[in-house]
């Protein structure tokens, strides 16, 4: 079995074959802080006020994890997510996730806080307006998105909320009596078994019979999410291959510092060959810790090192813009080194949701693939 990866809380993206498909359609995680200190009035990561329908779209989002890991909610979760949590820092991640209720822990602790930032940096144009023009143009092809490390439930409901909340406009009919809805298919990539949380996910998201308010919901004939297991610093699957070679946009979020970390080898070669798999015009986000994993001594790890490792650590920054953009495969249509997401002050209260939600500083790249030569 391939040592598994990890973000600095937790799992994301590696392993082997299996995959749960869940549709009834034609079509078969970084640094946190709490404590974070307010920024100065003008930054552009200055807390700002989410409109409404954002608000409501991130108040959905909690409804979501909070009703499907409702069970989950009793006095022994706190030992579990300790356990968790301990595990991870020790990087044991058999122990980590070596029972249902620990990957339920998982996703109900950081997965939530996760898929918050994520539906808000689509929706406030941070992964750039190209991105957010894919979830808003209408056609009759689904928006295809590939989530490499995505497992653990995060991109799964904040893509879905982005998707929810551009694909209705005012004054038009629900979107389960519009024959030409627009469709959303969802592939997430990952290293451990998340089958069961995702399923679960999906199960709330498209629960027409939910009476909780304000709720999250996409009908199952224009949404479905397939999980496959897949080291991604391994050789390739066909069903992966063919995942990302459709795929409008292709995720790395928190994923790729610990790819690096892992093997500097491997995920170099992952990152180039992504222009061989991908489509033109496919867009790439990265979003990672800006305070984690940012620092990379890519030179001086073990087996890989040089005469010229005294060099010291490149930032990640650095190395996906050198891998993905030298020879002109990719082109930089959003780049950060580092922003702060915060939480809305409106999320905060107890009652929205049980547990800690916390602030991030991130760096976010996002490119665009190249045409072709002809």
């Amino acid at each position: 079995m391939p040592r598994p990866r990890r973000t600095p809380h937790g799992p994301s993206s590696h392993s082997a074959s299996s995959s749960t498909s869940t549709s009834s359609s034609s079509k078969p995680k970084g640094n946190v802080n709490s404590n974070a200190n307010a920024s100065p009035a003008g930054r552009k990561d200055a807390p700002t006020t989410p409109s409404p329908a954002v608000l409501r779209q991130l108040s959905a989002i909690l409804t979501v994890f909070h009703d499907t890991f409702a069970p989950l909610f009793t006095p022994a979760l706190p030992a579990i997510i300790q356990d968790v949590k301990q595990a991870l820092y020790q990087r044991d991640y058999v122990a980590a996730f070596d029972s249902p209720q620990k990957l339920q822990a998982y996703a109900a602790r950081w997965s939530v806080a996760r898929a918050l930032a994520y539906f808000d940096m689509i929706a406030g144009h941070w992964w750039s307006t190209d991105v957010t023009q894919r979830f808003t143009q209408r056609s009759s092809s689904p928006l295809n998105v590939t989530c490499i490390g995505g497992g653990a439930g995060a991109e799964l409901v904040g893509i879905a909320a982005a998707f929810s909340l551009f694909a209705s406009k005012p004054g038009e009919e629900s979107e389960n009596d519009r024959p030409d809805a627009p469709r959303l298919d969802i592939t997430l990539l990952d290293f451990a078994a998340w089958n069961p949380i995702v399923e679960s996910l999906y199960g709330t998201l498209t629960d027409e019979h939910s009476t909780r308010q304000p709720q999250l919901y996409l009908p199952k004939s224009t949404f479905s999410v397939v999980c496959h297991q897949q080291d991604i610093l391994s050789t390739l699957s066909d069903v992966t291959v063919s995942s990302l070679a459709s795929a409008d946009i292709v995720t790395i979020l928190f994923t790729a510092g610990e790819l690096y970390s892992q093997s500097p080898t491997a995920a170099t070669k992952l990152f180039v060959s992504l222009h061989a798999v991908t489509k033109p015009g496919a867009l790439l986000v990265v979003v990672d810790s800006a305070g984690g994993f940012e620092e990379l001594d890519v030179l001086k790890k073990s087996g890989e090192a040089s005469s010229s490792s005294s060099i010291g650590g490149y930032k990640l920054g650095f190395l996906l813009d050198k891998t993905l953009t030298s020879r002109d495969r990719w082109e930089t249509v959003a780049s950060d080194d580092s922003r702060w997401w915060r939480v809305p002050p409106q999320l905060k209260d107890g009652a929205a949701y049980p547990l800690d939600l916390e602030n991030m500083r991130c760096l976010v790249r996002v490119y665009r693939r190249s045409d072709d030569p002809d």
